[in-house]
């Protein structure tokens, strides 16, 4: 049990213990000062508060069932069965004297008193073991935790059932004992059980509504770079290896949750960025950090610079990051140091589908951001009459980068025209999102000509679009006008030291989705 679960637990039983210890005061003090006379069992009530002393403390509950419900206090499990059974015992001891008797009667209300504390202390009162998510419950929030809280001051004979059945029959046996006082601890037990649920369930609620507004506001969703596909929240792997629900304020804790072995692991935003988390849908590894994501999906054909404008612009925004104190870091291998210092030297993308390339900000004045690459093989956009359907890629796209060298309208460069290759890539497209070919879609599409660096004179950005008709692809700038609502042009030089103009496509794909983030870190 978890230090919370402990602290909860001892609240409510403490505060039933020392009422109940206050009536088992009064009740042998009553009991003394009767020298003998059958046991009134006393709970604690005050009835005169100008004259306080220990008979006004105390109210004769056995009394005043005697004279006003007689049947309930005859009746099975009224207070007369316990004074019965009680007879009963002394009644087998016949040589015993009255005032061994006396003492006797004593000592077996204290052993009576113990055992039903006794209760509190087994295994099924503290039990909070998670079922369905290995985390613990909140003691007052387990399933059925009103009925084992009142059970509690049963639990020798509980724990004795769940340990060997056989055993179940010493605490039996024990039951004329201890049956008054567990009955009396477990009245006293409703109320502090009630008020300390309905204490919890509040915290539950105002931190909960907290978190989903947060939550939504900085992450509102994660993407697999592995399977591609987005989610909710993802599941989360605690140290031990369990594979815990994504935590957040609930039934297993309203600030920390504790997985079944006791290991803490927060529930609030901003506390869970180094969790390790897992894809809830091909079970992998990966890394969110709570930062919300902006997918982009490279396009192009075969040889049009996809990946070194990838890593020309992910060296640039880095760079621009360091100067206004964000930090910029990846895990993954495509885009680290090493890729990046070979950005002009990078070989072919493998056909078919690999996983994104993930790159994360963060910073003081925001949450942290994450920035998902999607770089598709230009061998994929080829004209061929069998397709590889990259689904995930482009089930949840932020925008896209569509690609293309000027310089390969020249004949001896002549590869697939962009016409074609946009052909092959929204034929995929539509056919994955499961729209008409003619719909038309708001998701920013950039148009880059690559490889700048090799045009005499260069193109500006405002020059690429003329370029195209100029080489004849009247009908690749009026197709992708007239099915994408947001596309610019853009011309950049992604090798070499001056490589800044990689970033500006980027950026204003990620305008579009973070204003914020553009605006903390402005494009080279």
């Amino acid at each position: 049990m978890n230090g919370i679960n402990k602290t909860i637990m001892a609240v409510v039983s403490s505060i039933a213990l020392v009422y109940s210890g206050l009536c088992f005061f009064l009740t042998l003090h009553g009991y003394i000062n009767g020298e003998g006379d059958p046991i009134h069992f006393y709970v604690f009530f005050p009835t005169d508060f100008s004259n306080i002393n220990l008979e006004t403390l105390g109210f004769d509950i056995t009394d005043w069932m005697m004279t006003t419900i007689p049947a309930l206090y005859d009746g099975i499990g009224g207070i007369g069965i316990f004074q019965w059974m009680y007879d009963k015992i002394f009644e087998l001891i016949t040589d015993i004297d009255s005032k061994m008797k006396f003492y006797s009667v004593m000592v077996m209300l204290l052993i009576g008193f113990i055992l039903a504390a006794a209760g509190f202390i087994s295994k099924p009162a503290s039990d909070c073991t998670g079922q369905t998510n290995p985390a613990e419950y909140l003691w007052t929030h387990r399933p059925d935790a009103f009925a084992k809280c009142l059970t509690m001051p049963w639990g020798l004979i509980i724990g004795a059932w769940n340990k060997n059945k056989i055993l179940v029959i010493v605490p039996i046996l024990l039951l004329p004992l201890y049956a008054p006082w567990a009955l009396m601890i477990t009245i006293a037990l409703i109320i502090p059980f009630l008020l300390v649920k309905l204490v919890i369930s509040s915290k539950i609620s105002s931190a909960a509504k907290k978190e989903s507004i947060e939550y939504q506001k900085n992450t509102d969703f994660g993407v697999c770079p592995h399977c591609k596909m987005s989610f909710e929240r993802p599941k989360v792997k605690c140290k031990c290896g369990l594979i815990l629900n994504y935590p957040v304020p609930n039934i297993y804790g309203y600030s920390m949750h504790y997985c079944n072995k006791g290991h803490e692991i927060p529930c609030t935003s901003g506390k869970r960025a180094n969790l390790t988390t897992i894809c809830p849908h091909c079970a992998k590894q990966i890394q969110t950090r709570e930062a919300r994501p902006i997918t982009i999906s490279m396009v192009g054909g075969t040889n049009t610079g996809k990946t070194s404008l990838m890593l020309s612009a992910v060296d640039t925004i880095t760079r621009c990051a360091r100067t206004v104190d964000v930090t910029v870091d990846s895990p993954s291998s495509g885009l680290s140091k090493e890729a990046i210092s070979a950005k002009d030297y990078v070989p072919r993308t493998v056909p078919g589908e690999t996983e994104s390339q993930i790159l994360f900000l963060r910073s003081m004045k925001l949450q942290d951001r994450e920035i998902v690459f999607n770089d598709v093989s230009g061998v994929e956009f080829q004209p061929a009459v069998d397709k590889v359907l990259f689904e995930e890629y482009y089930n949840y796209t932020d925008g896209f980068i569509f690609t293309f060298n000027p310089k390969s309208f020249n004949r001896e460069y002549l590869r697939e025209t962009p016409h074609e290759v946009f052909d092959s890539f929204h034929y995929m497209y539509t056919t994955i999102r499961g729209i008409g070919p003619a719909t038309k879609t708001d998701i920013p599409f950039a148009v880059v000509a690559t490889k700048n660096d090799l045009m005499s004179p260069k193109l500006r950005d405002e020059d690429v679009r003329q370029y195209l008709l100029d080489n004849g692809e009247e009908n690749f700038v009026a197709v992708v006008e007239s099915l994408f609502s947001e596309v610019k042009y853009f011309a950049v030089t992604a090798h070499g030291s001056d490589c800044g103009s990689s970033m500006r496509p980027v950026w204003w794909i990620v305008e579009h989705v973070d204003k914020k983030l553009t605006e903390l870190i402005p494009s080279a």
